[in-house]
């Protein structure tokens, strides 16, 4: 959480202004890369510059831009810190896919996996049982469980495999 005279981070983080988070207005999601953008006070300015941000939703692009409302209170003597960022972590996530593919499509199988691959998941074994594979791997990401089953999913979509069982943990 950073609720310093510190610029907020451009790192995958919720933001809050005055303890309210700042949610895409196209699509409701709430994770966002913050960047800070300088603008002229006056045009043509005298070299004034004031900081705002724009934030890029990391769920549809949107970009939402706003400034830190922090100010002195008079009456208190005390700053009031208007915003915070709260950095989302990288996860380690590990993966069981057990799905059906036919005798004779190996080439399925390698596609799938390289699917994955490209999508930086580790695996670490692949358990081949007549038409039944079950692949076990792992990934550590900042994206939120729903990207890795979406992917997996879309992977195995696009190859027309059935999945039986995915659990991730």
């Amino acid at each position: 959480m950073s609720r310093t005279d510190e610029p907020l981070r451009p790192l995958k983080s919720r933001i809050t202004i005055f303890d309210e988070p700042i949610i895409c207005s196209f699509c409701t999601y709430d994770v966002f890369i913050p960047y800070e953008v300088y603008v002229n006070v006056e045009e043509p300015g005298i070299g004034v510059y004031h900081v705002r941000y724009s934030a890029i939703c990391q769920h549809c692009g949107q970009a939402k831009i706003f400034s830190d409302p922090s100010h002195f209170d008079e009456k208190t003597k005390n700053y009031i810190w208007a915003l915070n960022q709260y950095l989302l972590s990288e996860r380690k996530y590990k993966i069981k896919i057990i799905f059906y593919i036919g005798k004779k499509r190996e080439d399925k199988l390698q596609i799938f996996l390289d699917m994955l691959l490209e999508s930086q998941f580790e695996i670490d074994s692949i358990l081949r049982e007549k038409t039944e594979v079950s692949v076990r791997a792992k990934i550590t990401t900042m994206n939120e469980l729903q990207w890795i089953r979406d992917t997996i999913m879309n992977s195995a979509g696009k190859l027309f495999i059935s999945i039986k069982s995915l659990s991730i943990k």
